[in-house]
């Protein structure tokens, strides 16, 4: 059966069992072993290995097991891979499994030793002669990282027999008159916990860890951000106000010249250094104004196309950060400046859709009379921008899997650590393989207001006025969010940890990001399970985009926003108010469920974590009772 790319990093990955109809129409369950591939072009490597690192080290700080990944910052680990897509070759290679078969007639059962004996014979039942053998679609799973087929239960000299309807997870034997029951259970051969059967396709059994990522297609910039970390401070610098959009595309434009500039500068800064120090030394000049000190005695030595002043404007910002720690400090740089720089792909595509190009449609189509009308219910939702981004790509990857569990913290079994396993080496057997997939698609941004979330955490006493930044001046706002939510901490798994301003915009974002998404679906015409999310929490910015290639050609996002963008607002605002589990789901503490913000796990890229109609609406039966942020 053909599969899209998407539904093979998704689905279709190595370690996990699938269900598919053979050539004759039977269900069968394989496990799927490898793919034919091809090493992923055109995409910024370290760009993407550097997040999926860091990722890694957030699970194992949790206490998860890392042990299958290299994850030395100056050594290349991991080599992204896709379908290789050879004409009459198949990409992705399993084989039948498990190989255990009952009559669901008489009860008998068989194995086979390997997947290459199974042939039509096998369907038909040699003791009671009918064609009514089925695959006994089971298997053992452990949260160490182990899983094998389940197996029959060994008893000298006796035929096992097996009821699906009476005696599910047991076989028996005929003792004399009397049925002797005899369990699947196993011990572990890894770490010798108890396994039980479980169905062989069942979510639990493989918990693929994949990172969707905004492909650098601006190959300017990608090239910049691939000159390392001046680059990525000068990224971080220009969010700040301290780069102009001008200055920036002259940097480039003149890439090579910027960073030659740069390497002449590194004699003179040190020179500089020297002098601010013994300042220092003599009581000159106090210690927080070294790099003013610095800058001061360069000079005119600085040109004005060396990135080196502009990385240098980014340490200024955040001396304090700096000084704390400087190895943690690169590598909150490394993953600070990764976000931006996707988040700047999609704010200046080449082809957008507008707010005003919005208005003006439904205008003409009389859909509206005043544009006030959206102005007025995007304010209430806290939306400061919105625009349509198309002809992004997404690159689509996946770097690992877990069994039976997600979180290392919320383990099922405590006596073991959850363990993420890696994929086989590649075949230069220096790197794991990570799986992924391209798409081009079109989504909508949605730039959320943050001075607005910050007035929403102090009305809701999570920080106090003494900790406020001017609201009124947008770049101090900015810092106060880069110094205090802590996005870097945030994994593919899991709650947030103790920090409460993180985890409250968190789940601000994250549920306003699931209410845009059912909203959409529903007016657009794709499917919930056809949208996806990208969080920005270094912006207050949401990106819901098509990950079907449906989306693109049939401009899906694009249409319902410019002919259908009032009744988007009013409906997010008034549909996921109310759950039809209520009172009980408004009773619970996170106040979501799978009929009102929890969706697919396919739609999801934080496994429904940090979740919660609370945080958008006041909900006075919870008892952990929040101003809701859509409230007025």
């Amino acid at each position: 059966m053909r599969r899209s790319k998407s539904q093979a990093v998704y689905k279709f990955l190595p370690g996990v069992w699938v269900s598919e109809r053979d050539d004759k129409g039977r269900a069968v369950t394989a496990r799927i072993n490898n793919w034919n591939y091809s090493k992923m072009e055109n995409i910024y490597h370290s760009f993407i290995e550097n997040e999926i690192k860091r990722l890694i080290r957030l699970f194992g700080e949790k206490g998860g097991d890392i042990s299958s990944f290299t994850l030395d910052d100056n050594v290349e680990a991991f080599t992204i891979v896709e379908p290789a897509c050879i004409e009459n070759v198949p990409d992705i290679l399993g084989e039948l499994s498990p190989l255990v078969f009952y009559c669901s007639s008489c009860g008998r059962t068989f194995s086979k030793r390997s997947s290459k004996e199974v042939d039509d014979s096998t369907w038909f039942c040699a003791n009671c002669k009918k064609q009514t053998i089925k695959q006994l679609q089971m298997i053992y799973a452990c949260e160490c990282g182990h899983a094998e087929p389940i197996k029959i239960p060994y008893r000298k000299d006796k035929q096992m027999l097996y009821r699906p309807n009476k005696t599910a997870f047991k076989m028996f034997y005929e003792d004399g008159k009397n049925e002797v029951a005899t369990d699947f259970g196993i011990q572990c051969p890894r770490c010798q916990s108890r396994l039980n059967p479980d169905n062989a396709e069942a979510s639990r059994n493989y918990k693929p860890f994949t990172l969707s990522i905004i492909n650098l297609i601006d190959k300017d910039a990608g090239d910049f951000f691939e000159k390392g970390i001046d680059a990525q401070k000068t990224v971080i610098s220009r969010w700040f106000g301290q780069v102009s959009d001008a200055e920036y595309q002259q940097l480039l434009d003149n890439i090579d010249l910027a960073f030659s500039d740069g390497m002449k500068m590194d004699a003179q800064r040190k020179e500089a250094e020297e002098q601010a120090k013994a300042l220092i030394a003599m009581n000159i000049i106090k210690e927080e104004d070294f790099e003013k000190t610095v800058q001061t005695v360069l000079g005119n030595k600085s040109t004005s196309i060396s990135v080196e002043k502009y990385a240098a404007a980014c340490d200024d910002i955040f001396a304090k950060r700096r000084a704390a720690d400087a190895e943690e400090y690169i590598r909150w740089i490394n993953y600070y400046s990764f976000k931006l720089m996707q988040y700047n792909t999609v704010k200046y595509a080449k082809k957008i859709v507008t707010l005003q190009d919005s208005i003006d449609r439904q205008l003409e189509m009389d859909f509206i009379d005043d544009p006030n009308d959206i102005l007025e219910m995007q304010n209430r939702l806290g939306i400061k921008n919105m625009q349509v981004s198309c002809d992004m790509e997404i690159i689509t990857c996946t770097y690992g899997y877990t069994r039976r569990a997600s979180d290392p913290i919320n383990r099922t079994n405590k006596n073991i650590r959850l363990k993420l396993n890696a994929y086989d080496k590649a075949k230069d057997g220096n790197t794991n393989l990570v799986y992924g997939a391209k798409l081009e698609t079109e989504g909508v941004l949605f730039e959320i207001d943050q001075a607005k979330i910050v007035l929403w955490l102090l009305e809701n006493n999570i920080i106090d006025e003494a900790v406020m930044p001017d609201i009124n001046d947008d770049i101090a706002v900015k810092k106060w969010f880069a110094d205090n939510v802590k996005a870097h901490t945030i994994g593919m798994f899991g709650e947030v940890g103790a920090d409460s301003v993180t985890s409250a915009v968190y789940g601000l974002l994250h549920t306003m990001s699931h209410a845009f998404i059912k909203t959409i679906g529903e007016l657009s015409g794709l499917s919930s399970n056809s949208l996806t999310e990208i969080l920005f929490l270094e912006t207050s910015s949401i990106f819901i985009y098509a990950q079907s290639s449906q989306g693109l050609p049939l401009g899906a996002i694009s249409g319902m926003v410019e002919s259908n963008y009032a009744n988007f607002l009013k409906q997010t605002f008034s549909d996921n108010r109310n759950c039809i589990f209520d009172p009980i789901c408004a009773e619970r503490q996170d106040t979501a469920c799978s009929a009102c913000v929890v969706i697919p796990e396919v739609s999801c890229g934080y496994f429904n974590s940090n979740l919660g109609r609370k945080y958008l609406y006041t909900i006075d039966t919870n008892e952990n009772k929040l101003k809701g942020f859509w409230e007025k």
